[in-house]
């Protein structure tokens, strides 16, 4: 199993630098990442891509989401508001480390 991300360390142009639960601070780039969904106005993830949303990413000291991005059905089969989030071993694969960090002690 991957480390987790344990805490937001920044948030840029639609890349989000993280502190793992091994210690290592690595980069996510989004951008890259999730690059077909800029011209996709009807996707989820192009309104993940607009900055004012993309700034406001959380961490649950698992994972990355974004709150009430995505709308589900609740068990009553009303729709409710939730929150989009990715696999934690998605975002490390996809994360590389720092040159300027190796590790982290708060």
């Amino acid at each position: 199993m991957n480390p987790r991300i344990k805490e937001i360390v920044s948030i840029d142009a639609f890349v989000i630098t993280v502190l793992w639960s091994d210690n290592i601070v690595r980069a996510i780039d989004f951008g890259e990442f999730l690059a077909e969904y800029f011209e996709k106005p009807e996707s989820v993830y192009y309104q993940l891509l607009q900055a004012n949303t993309f700034k406001k990413a959380k961490t649950d000291g698992k994972t990355i989401y974004w709150d009430d991005l995505i709308e589900i059905i609740d068990y009553d089969g009303k729709p409710i508001a939730a929150p989009l989030d990715f696999d934690p071993d998605v975002l490390f694969n996809i994360s590389k480390p720092l040159d300027s960090f190796t590790s982290w002690s708060p």
